[in-house]
């Protein structure tokens, strides 16, 4: 028996030809990258290799236990193939990883034969390494889909927000037919109808046009399909407006789309001394004070290049989808103030905060704020001024209040106790900063509390204590 062990995987062709062993040994030669022989009890008798297996010193696995040459987490494994061969004579296969001499760690696929009564097992192993290789390439691919698709929906979500803001007609139309497949909120304005009811409409077939100026847009519109672009085609509606209009192709995989871009002539000819003329986003992006444009939740849309800077961000990439909150000094309560008061006011003027960079540098800001609801989706435009370096005109009224009321318990040193003392500065102290959360907060009990850290309960308790006065939200 034992001569049979230390020759079963000897190359076809030699002795032994009409043996069960020669056929094993053939199948496995043709069928396998890393086969065993198995003992009984788990030991590794003898050791075929093919393949890349070939270069690795595999033969010191030979009278080790089969479970220690596979990392620990796939020893069970092991364990599982032989009960199963033993109890069927086969074991379906499994997956377990080798851990190689050389350190290396590979996946192999294991099926395990009973030899015969007390002659052990043998092992047919597949390398699985390029089918892991496979996987891995593949969830590669999936997530670089996946963050491909998000940034995709964020151009998406930036080229609505200036599309449906543009303060001029724009109209995409399918190429081949002229149906419109999209239209801002100004188009709307110019036909007299909502945006969406153009979409599926002709241009200009179903526009208020007189029939020469209809034919003579369509042919136009044909001449820039034709083209790529065209000049500017002045036309006038049934109801008298003469309007401007300039169209260009972009093309896509079959016939493209047409951009087509209408202004009023009037609006146009005062451009040159009238500030809607400016381009606003351009200014925007170079002012001096932080601005951003959130949706409602405050999640990040546009932001421009000082609120870059004072967050300390490289890029506008990096921030968009944030929450302004992850920035701010009290992100759970002034978040919670600032989104409350736009819902109820509508806008915010210099609600003072802190921001905080990525680098944690601290900066002292006022917020104002906007929520226009005019258009879909609602958005809110944000300005951040940095007011850490301003020169203020001097103490607050309150703060000398408090420094003065502070001088006079200090003449009360040797009237009262020490411990009296104490008590009526905390009790002085405590009262102004719950009256100024409360002015902070326009009132807002429940968003006081979170900015001072106190339960409610705790907050209502010092109000009837010091006497303040503060609207009940409720």
């Amino acid at each position: 028996m034992k001569s049979q062990a230390t020759n079963f995987f000897q190359p076809p062709g030699e002795p032994h030809e009409g043996t069960l062993d020669a056929v094993l040994n053939r199948v496995v030669h043709a069928s396998a990258d890393l086969a065993l022989r198995v003992s009984g009890d788990g030991v590794i008798e003898e050791v075929f290799r093919r393949g890349v297996f070939e270069s690795e010193g595999l033969d010191v696995w030979v009278g080790r236990p089969w479970a220690e040459t596979v990392i620990p987490d796939t020893r069970e494994k092991v364990g599982q193939l032989l009960a199963d061969a033993d109890r069927a004579g086969m074991a379906r296969e499994r997956q377990v990883n080798h851990l190689l001499p050389g350190g290396r760690e590979v996946p192999v696929g294991y099926k395990l034969i009973a030899l015969g009564p007390n002659e052990g097992f043998l092992a047919i192993g597949t390398n699985l390494q390029p089918l892991s290789d496979l996987q891995r390439q593949l969830i590669e691919a999936q997530q670089a889909l996946e963050r491909d698709y998000w940034r995709l929906r964020q151009v998406e979500t930036r080229y609505r927000l200036l599309f449906q803001r543009s303060i001029e007609a724009v109209l995409l139309l399918e190429a081949s037919t002229f149906k419109v497949l999209d239209a801002n909120r100004a188009a709307g304005r110019v036909f007299g109808v909502p945006a969406r009811k153009l979409s599926g409409n002709t241009f200009p077939d179903d526009a208020p046009l007189d029939a020469e100026v209809r034919d003579e847009v369509r042919s136009h519109l044909i001449g820039v399909r034709d083209r790529g672009r065209s000049e500017t085609l002045t036309i006038s509606f049934a109801g008298g407006e003469t309007w401007r209009m300039e169209a260009s192709l972009i093309r896509e995989e079959r016939d493209g789309v047409l951009l087509v871009h209408l202004s009023d002539v009037e609006e146009r000819r005062g451009r040159s001394d009238h500030p809607r003329g400016v381009d606003v986003l351009r200014l925007l992006q170079q002012a001096p004070d932080a601005y951003v444009v959130t949706d409602r939740s405050a999640r990040i849309l546009i932001a421009n290049r000082a609120f870059l800077q004072l967050v300390q961000m490289n890029s506008e990439e990096d921030i968009l989808g944030q929450s302004l909150g992850r920035w701010l000094g009290r992100p759970g309560a002034d978040l919670t103030v600032l989104l409350t008061n736009l819902e109820k006011f509508g806008e915010v003027r210099l609600f003072p905060t802190t921001i905080y960079s990525s680098l944690d540098l601290e900066s002292d800001v006022e917020i104002s704020a906007v929520l226009t609801e005019d258009q879909e989706p609602p958005c809110i435009g944000i300005t951040i001024r940095n007011v850490s370096r301003r020169i203020g005109s001097g103490e607050p009224t309150t703060s000398r209040e408090v420094f003065e009321a502070l001088e006079n318990m200090t003449g009360q040193v040797g009237k009262v106790s020490l411990k009296e003392l104490v008590q009526n500065t905390v009790a002085l102290v405590e009262e102004h900063f719950i009256e100024a959360a409360l002015n902070l907060t326009d009132g807002n009990r429940t968003a006081a509390a979170e900015i001072l850290g106190v339960s409610r309960q705790s907050l209502y308790t010092k109000l009837r204590r010091y006497d303040v006065d503060a609207p009940d939200p409720s």
